[in-house]
This record gives structure tokens, C-alpha cells and sequence, in this order.
């Protein structure tokens, strides 16, 4: 009775899993950051497709020591192609652009200076980001169609921002101290399984629990 128990337990936790996956098809994080320069901005940005057929992007800086002006998005060797855009969210985001080996993203928005090690100098998508000058904006949302891509192809991000800050200083309180700018890359550090992924496990699970049982009859 006790094995029937547990073993209903386990296919109880295998369909939680998948169910789980079903809602959240993914995720991934960017936090963790390289620059050039002297100092870099608490970037955190966020990429997700729980949207079919969409990403869905999100960016902050927290804690507030940066504005973000420009961010680039590198797929590797997948493109997005000359489809759709699609582009939903924050009207203070407009694609600056696509499949491009360019380093600026607008006006006074660049990169010019940053080495990224191993970067094949193609980006998929560029954005840019509010307006030259404070626009005191410390949280983006947007989305774009998905291209017929995954989460698998992103590869690195870069990101410039303004008006940043040195010596513990934040915004906006501080944002007359804060002239700096910055301009760095980061590679994702956080990622969410795909449902096939999360599926494979608890059948896997299932499958130890199994043998483990077979072994102890024997």
C-alpha cells in the first residue's frame, strides 16, 4: 500500500511538472554584465515566450544606477529573417535595427569601443530605448513575434545606457552626480526548461522509481 502510495505521489508530481511547463514554456535571464569602461549598470533583463508565437522582453536596472538608452540582441547563426516585427509594449521602445552590423542604436546610442570575445558582428535585433538624456524610465516592457525562432538562439546581449552612476549613487534622487554612460554584454545566466524538457524528467523520475521498485521485489 505504501508503494502504491508513493507511486501515485510521483505520477501526481510528473503531471505538476508538466502542467507547470504548459504555463511558463521558458524563460531567460541576463544579470551578470562585462564593460569596457569603469563601471556598469544592475541591468536585469528577461526574455520569455509564454506568448505563442511571441518573446516577450523586459529590462530594469536594479538597483537604479543606470538608464538604459540602446540593447542589442545577438541570435548566434539564426536570423530574423525580414518578416513581422511585430513590436507591442512601451511606446518608448522602437526598433533601431534588424540583422545589422551596426553598432549604433540612435542617436548619441552606440557601442563603439566595447570587444565582446567571439561575437560574430551580426545582431538580430537592436532597440532603442527612450531618448538621449534623463527620461527617468527605469523598467522597459516590449514584444516582438518570435521570428520562428526559440530561446535556445539567443546568444549574447549588449546593452548602452546613460546617466550612470558612480561612488553608490542611485536614481533618481542622485541624477544630477550620474554622468556617466556605459556600454556592456552579458551572456544569460538564469534558464527555464522547455515543456518537453521538464516532461522528459518526471518521466524519468518515474522510470528510477520503477527500477528501484523492481530491485527491491528481487
Amino acid at each position: 500500500m505504501k508503494t502504491k502510495g508513493m507511486l501515485l505521489s510521483l505520477l501526481f508530481a510528473v503531471g505538476s511538472i508538466a502542467a507547470a511547463g504548459s504555463v511558463n514554456a521558458g524563460a531567460m535571464t541576463y544579470d551578470t554584465w562585462e564593460t569596457n569602461e569603469n563601471g556598469t549598470g544592475n541591468y536585469i533583463f528577461k526574455v520569455d515566450d509564454d506568448t505563442a508565437n511571441r518573446f516577450n522582453y523586459s529590462l530594469t536596472v536594479d538597483p537604479w544606477n543606470a538608464e538604459a538608452l540602446g540593447i542589442f540582441i545577438d541570435f548566434g547563426a539564426a536570423s530574423t529573417g525580414v518578416g513581422a516585427l511585430d513590436l507591442l509594449g512601451d511606446s518608448t521602445v522602437s526598433l533601431a535595427g534588424r540583422n545589422t552590423s551596426s553598432d549604433s542604436c540612435g542617436t548619441g546610442c552606440n557601442l563603439g569601443g566595447l570587444t565582446i570575445p567571439g561575437f560574430d558582428g551580426t545582431w538580430g535585433l537592436v532597440f532603442r530605448l527612450g531618448t538621449t538624456g534623463f527620461d527617468g524610465i527605469q523598467t522597459f516592457n516590449w514584444s516582438t513575434s518570435d521570428f520562428g525562432l526559440g530561446l535556445n538562439d539567443f546568444g549574447v546581449v549588449a546593452i548602452r545606457s546613460q546617466v550612470l552612476c558612480g561612488n553608490g549613487d542611485l536614481l533618481p534622487n542622485d541624477v544630477n552626480d550620474c554622468e556617466g554612460s556605459d556600454k556592456a554584454y552579458g551572456y544569460s545566466t538564469v534558464s527555464v526548461p522547455e515543456p518537453g524538457t521538464l516532461a522528459l524528467l518526471g518521466l524519468g523520475l518515474l522510470g528510477l522509481f520503477s527500477r528501484r521498485k523492481g530491485a527491491i521485489k528481487s
